[in-house]
């Protein structure tokens, strides 16, 4: 298999059939989440669900959120379910449904300038979930004065000091969560009926799922499946 060259670090265990965990670091499952989409929630939704509960849930905000995809996708769900207004940027128009669907008031194009000049100054929180092709310029004119641009994924980053001083914007960087913020999360998802959307695809297609995802066709997050000792699939 082409794991290791296609995993962003160095997969310990992490495709193996079984695995002892601390307890600690166990978490008991909501009522009726079936294993596929805690395996989604308790990465990509812990990702989003962190810093949104931090820098937006106290009061309603304008919140967008740049991508639709695996990690964005599940940004929109939770955004809309904390009260926010909730703007959604992509570079793919044809996202524009699910994204709407998804809980996103607006879409907007980012190829679109027309588009984001109009929301300049307009957002009090701006999460990038995207890993390339975003335009600074444009994206952090989009903040209002004192707003926040929060990183989820790993995009190179080019701004313009000027403005991020004259505008007094702050940058953060978020990474999962603590314990506390996991449970919260799957709760919270449940009770709001936030869920990914996801691929099942069984284990031996392993290089097939890393080709879709390679070529952006993931819909939004596949989940690998192994077959049980009792001939059933468990979500992996």
């Amino acid at each position: 298999m082409d794991i290791v060259p296609s995993a962003t670090w160095v997969p310990y265990g992490g495709f193996s059939s079984s695995v002892v965990a601390d307890s600690r670091f166990a978490y008991p499952l909501p009522p009726g989440v079936p294993s596929q989409v805690a395996a989604v929630l308790m990465c990509a939704g812990i990702t989003v669900y962190s810093p949104l509960r931090v820098y937006a849930a106290e009061r309603a905000q304008k919140v967008a959120i740049v991508g639709v995809g695996g990690l964005g996708h599940l940004a929109i769900q939770f955004a809309h379910a904390l009260g926010c207004d909730v703007t959604a940027i992509s570079s793919s128009p044809e996202k524009k449904d699910q994204a709407l669907v998804f809980g996103a008031d607006r879409f907007i194009d980012s190829n679109d300038q027309g588009s984001l000049r109009q929301v300049e100054f307009g957002f009090d929180l701006l999460m990038c979930t995207a890993s390339a092709g975003v335009n600074w310029g444009s994206l952090l004119m989009t903040l209002k004065k004192k707003g926040r641009l929060v990183l989820l994924g790993f995009p190179d980053v080019a701004l313009n000091s000027t403005d991020l001083v004259a505008h007094e914007i702050s940058i953060t960087g978020s990474f999962l969560g603590n314990r506390a913020t996991m449970r919260e999360m799957l709760g919270f998802a449940q009770s709001q009926g936030i869920s990914p959307e996801v691929e099942l695809m069984p284990m031996p297609h392993v290089n097939e799922a890393f080709q879709r995802l390679k070529e952006n066709k993931a819909r939004y997050r596949i989940v690998l499946v192994n077959e049980s000792a009792g001939g059933a699939d468990e979500g992996g």
